[in-house]
């Protein structure tokens, strides 16, 4: 009956993926609209279908289907829009803004967690330092250093360390409603013994014959490389995001909890824009 189900799940997603496209194409040929400039402010719901693994290093995918809100604000100092960002210096080259990050609970029959403790959800916050250093007409090269602070969402808000994710980066921003606006990043991870820890430690109490012993330590944790799009057709807006993470000769490669070093993430989002001004 379970893989009745998982392969019922799996069909509506595909179901799902072409009656969207079916969309993107029909919004593509109905786009008629003359430019305008991007709004200050946006308001809208989002529907999000994403494809992620458990967790960073496990074979285990799973498929969602999750409704989001939307917000984008673009103020003269302070903007809402790949992120939060705080302009210091009028050149626009020297950024702060603030760094996130998600990551969804693992569910009870993740194999390699078999017996464990189950992944709560995990949100990631904290400062980065951003430097424009090559700029074209459209779109420039940027050095990101993010520093995030992790904590579970569980009810307890335990703080399970950081994570510093230096990156070079390529933005191409919209400048008008009907621009796509593109984003590429990659670079390395760098995280501490308590986020190590909490992911991919196995104690005495639970190493099995097949899943032995192994304590995390703070280090390597792989690379990263991310490409996300967007645009604005009418009242909708259509994006989607791909994430790859290598986690080849980092500091918990060795774990047993790590069964697949390549893992993917994927999602596409379909937004109703019903304010903007």
């Amino acid at each position: 009956m379970k893989a009745i189900t998982i392969s019922c799940f799996h069909f509506a997603m595909m179901k799902i993926q072409k009656i969207s496209l079916a969309l993107v194409l029909w919004l593509l040929a109905a786009n008629a609209m003359a430019k305008e400039e991007l709004p200050r402010l946006e308001l809208g719901i989002s529907m999000l279908a994403l494809r992620a693994p458990d967790y960073r290093g496990s074979q285990k995918v799973n498929d969602y289907l999750l409704p989001v809100p939307f917000l984008r604000y673009r103020g003269d100092r302070f903007r809402v829009d790949d992120g939060l960002h705080g302009i210091i210096f009028d050149n626009e080259s020297l950024l702060l803004t603030l760094s996130g990050n998600l990551s969804l609970p693992t569910d009870d029959d993740t194999p390699e967690r078999v017996g464990m403790d189950r992944l709560a959800v995990t949100f990631e916050i904290g400062p980065s330092l951003n430097y424009r250093f090559y700029k074209f007409p459209r779109s420039a090269w940027w050095i990101d250093l993010p520093l995030r602070f992790a904590f579970t969402l569980d009810g307890d808000f335990d703080h399970i360390g950081w994570v510093f994710q230096p990156r070079l980066l390529w933005r191409m921003p919209a400048t008008r409603l009907e621009e796509w606006a593109l984003r590429f990043n990659f670079g390395p991870l760098f995280s501490s013994d308590e986020y190590h820890d909490y992911y991919y430690t196995v104690s005495d109490d639970d190493a099995l014959p097949w899943r032995p012993a192994f304590q995390a330590e703070s280090g390597y944790s792989g690379t990263r490389t991310e490409f996300t799009y967007s645009r604005r057709f009418g009242r909708y807006r259509l994006g989607g995001y791909v994430r790859y993470d290598d986690l080849s000769n980092s500091v918990i490669e060795d774990s047993p909890l790590v069964t697949d070093t390549s893992s993917w993430l994927s999602g596409i989002v379909l937004t109703w824009v019903f304010h903007q001004r």
